[in-house]
């Protein structure tokens, strides 16, 4: 019996169908260079930035989505780190999310040339918990009346990147090209020990900070002086070591690239020190098996000593790394020395900086509480402050910024609460959550593709790994590679929801 199987993603008549937005893309360069010319002649440079923007726009319009998606992945993993990193052009981040804005203009045109309705239930029912966040952050924005620099900076946070998870959600790439993102996260994740190696040897080793090891930071965004991105950098490898060894398992990968992966992960993990990713890493992995694990009770037992041991292991490097050097030159009593204490004071949500400029993650949230929801501010406890409250730049500093001694933004769950309240957060724990289920349920089905399948299975823990983080980092918001591997794994799961009902729709299920 034949088995009709939906096709969603473009196909060689939607590729004929571009011919007119190429033909507006030839006439369009055709007069701006015309313009560019002119505009060069004079020396107007405002104006030539922004041709060159229309430029971008034009490319966008007319170039396959895929082609874009891979621009965006590149500069998020690759270059806007090392950009901000070695010549401080932190700007550059904004190239990232701007692209991703521009992204709309194709998912429009495709929602036009199919005659579809993003308010159609197939498409509002896989969109409804991220509209719901994005109407939350615009009417908590709204009815705070926020200064124009707050938007500006916020949108890139918050708004920029979601229709990336709309061109993988509508199927604006082929389904090949998913496989190839995730071998290429694979290989990013490689990519950090030789920078990790530099960065250790020749930056850290000659750093006179208590923490040398935060300018650690691989391929993400941070700098020298301060450090940066280590967390999310952590996250990411998680999630591509998971990826590694749930491929090999089904034998879609070979074990030299696997243990390539591993190893070149826990190689960076240990240079970075970063402590939560190290005791994430077996519950990862008992996420993922879960079932095998406890239909096999003696190799679930052999399974956690190992992982305590691969723990115990990544903690007595940092001994000798990191803390046995920084110990012999510390003199301050209260400063944990030991693996255990540094360990302890790390887990603890009450640790405050000792200069008083970062909280605890218990104190945060009960300075908000206070604050807001005992002095019964109902609109700020439920809708907040508006996005950007809690962010400062070059661009503009946020309504909340200079109203404490403290920094605000330091985690996620607090930044949300803040800046669009209990609402807010719980809508945006929702969205994970989601994923987290859509993704689960396309795994089991067996009408996607085995390998699709397993995809799906780590981007379940990819995304329950993030709702976990909330109040760990600030990373979902401040971190471009994150950010894109989120959009990427909710897109997914959306994509896949879409094909299983059409699917069985066409079959008759």
């Amino acid at each position: 019996m034949s088995v009709k199987v939906p096709i969603l993603l473009m196909s060689s008549s939607s590729l004929n169908s571009r011919a007119l937005p190429i033909a507006l893309l030839v006439t369009g360069v055709l007069f701006l260079s015309v313009l560019s010319g002119i505009f060069a002649a004079f020396g107007n440079v405002i104006l030539l930035i922004a041709l060159l923007a229309l430029y971008g726009l034009f490319f966008v319009l007319a170039a396959p989505a895929g082609w874009t998606v891979w621009i965006i992945f590149l500069a998020a993993f690759l270059i806007t780190g090392p950009s901000a990193y070695f010549i401080r052009f932190s700007q550059l981040q904004w190239f990232t999310v701007l692209v991703s804005a521009a992204l709309l203009l194709p998912v429009l045109l495709h929602l036009l040339r199919s005659k579809a309705n993003i308010l159609a239930a197939p498409i509002s029912k896989d969109f409804f918990w991220p509209a719901t966040f994005l109407l939350l952050i615009t009417f908590s924005t709204i009815i705070d009346q926020p200064k124009f620099s707050e938007f500006v900076n916020a949108s890139r946070h918050y708004l920029f990147m979601w229709p990336l998870m709309l061109v993988f959600m509508l199927g604006l790439v082929r389904q090949e090209m998913l496989v190839q993102l995730w071998k290429a996260l694979m290989v990013v994740a490689v990519m950090q020990l030789p920078m990790a190696i530099y960065q250790y040897f020749f930056v850290a080793k000659k750093s006179v900070r208590l923490s040398p090891w935060d300018a650690v930071i691989g391929t993400f965004q941070g700098t020298i002086e301060g450090g940066g991105d280590s967390a999310a950098m952590a996250i990411m490898l998680l999630i591509a070591m998971l990826t590694a060894i749930a491929l090999w398992r089904e034998g879609k990968l070979r074990g030299m690239w696997m243990v390539l992966v591993v190893v070149t992960s826990l190689g960076t993990i240990a240079l970075a020190e970063v402590k939560a990713a190290v005791m994430l890493l077996p519950i990862v992995i008992g996420l993922y098996y879960r079932k095998e694990l406890l239909r096999r009770p003696i190799e679930s037992v052999v399974v956690m000593i190992g992982a305590l041991l691969l723990v115990g292991g990544i903690f007595m490097v940092y001994e000798k790394l990191h803390y046995g050097e920084i110990s012999t030159h510390t003199f301050n009593k209260n400063q944990a020395t030991s693996t255990y204490d540094r360990v302890m004071r790390a887990l603890s949500p009450e640790t405050e900086s000792s200069n008083g400029r970062q909280l605890g993650r218990i104190n945060h949230l009960v300075n908000w509480w206070d604050i807001n929801v005992m002095s019964g501010d109902i609109q700020h406890s439920l809708f907040g402050y508006g996005m950007g409250a809690t962010f400062a730049s070059r661009i503009g500093t946020g309504e909340l910024v200079n109203r404490f001694p403290y920094q605000l933004n330091t985690f996620s769950s607090v930044i949300l609460l803040w800046e669009i309240g209990i609402l807010g957060h719980l809508v945006f724990l929702l969205v994970l959550i989601s994923g987290v289920q859509v993704s689960s349920r396309g795994a089991r089905n067996e009408a996607v593709p085995e390998i699709h399948r397993i995809f799906l299975r780590v981007g379940a823990i990819g995304l329950l790994l993030l709702a976990i983080t909330l109040p760990y980092k600030n990373f979902h918001f401040y971190s471009n590679p994150i950010q894109f591997l989120m959009m990427f794994m909710l897109g997914q799961a959306a994509y896949w929801s879409r094909f299983i009902k059409s699917y069985e729709k066409m079959n008759g299920s």
